[in-house]
């Protein structure tokens, strides 16, 4: 086996925009980060599927429980609907970039299935619980990257009639294909799709995707797809190159998301079979 050396970029949340034609650049919020993973040999992917965007209500409603999450003052994220209360996002896009500070839960809004200025369900944040770990100053920027996750509880119940909250799928494979719903700049206005990308590699619970990413899908879901309705593997935290392409770098949640969802009194996401076991 060899190391592959990946030069990371997490992705901050990408500038709102009030009347702006045109998303402002950002590459001002993402700070270097550098990691060591140590992972099996990069797979050759299968071919990637272009991005999608899903400007018809019927080919977006399969998706409704994906949606913007919006951080007054900063800019947003993307999250996905695990229950009708909660959602899982990038935790990196709860720190202001410039102080560092934790954004208040009060100024956080999921925005289920946003597109063209309409969302199926809109819910505040009530509050919000970090992965074990997880710490925005991190200097083991590997660990930071695995803990990148955190799950918003909304003040509200988001009803199933407008998004059905997705469940887990297994971890994929190297080489598996994947599918990832995404916002980001220059199309935060609808969601997009990716189907098929590809894992290139991994490393505990770092994922290297073939995924095409930018600033504001942090926190972009990764799903398995196969028979039956899509499941949640992991989402995505950073961006970097890799042998002269930009791919993703995505999180599997392991056991750290059951131990969250416990902390909250839940049980721990149904997670089908995977198929040819």
């Amino acid at each position: 086996m060899r190391k592959l050396i990946l030069r990371l970029r997490a992705l901050g949340p990408a500038l709102l925009l009030a009347t702006a034609a045109a998303t402002p650049a950002v590459s001002q919020q993402a700070r270097p980060l550098s990691a060591q993973a140590a992972s099996a040999e990069a797979a050759p992917p299968g071919a990637d599927a272009g991005l999608h965007r899903l400007l018809t209500a019927e080919e977006a409603r399969p998706w409704a429980a994906v949606g913007r999450v919006n951080v007054a003052g900063s800019g947003f994220c993307t999250g996905t609907l695990i229950a009708p209360d909660l959602v899982v996002t990038a935790a990196h896009c709860l720190f202001f970039p410039r102080t560092g500070r934790p954004v208040p839960a009060s100024d956080v809004h999921f925005l289920a299935g946003w597109r063209k200025g309409e969302t199926r369900a809109h819910a505040r944040v009530r509050d919000y619980a970090l992965a074990p770990g997880y710490h925005p100053d991190d200097t083991d920027q590997q660990r930071r990257l695995g803990s990148d996750f955190a799950l918003l509880v909304l003040e509200e119940p988001i009803a199933e009639s407008a998004a059905v909250p997705f469940d887990r799928a297994p971890c994929p494979r190297i080489s598996e294909p994947v599918a990832l719903v995404s916002y980001a700049r220059a199309r935060s206005e609808v969601a997009s799709i990716q189907e098929p990308c590809h894992v290139l590699s991994r490393d505990d619970h770092l994922l290297l995707l073939s995924c095409d990413v930018n600033f504001g899908a942090s926190g972009s879901p990764v799903f398995v797809t196969g028979e039956g309705r899509p499941g949640l593997a992991g989402l995505v935290s950073a961006m970097t190159e890799w042998r002269g392409e930009r791919v993703a770098v995505g999180i599997d949640f392991g056991e750290a998301l059951d131990a969250m969802l416990a902390g909250l009194g839940r049980g721990p996401m149904p997670e089908p079979p995977r198929p040819g076991g």
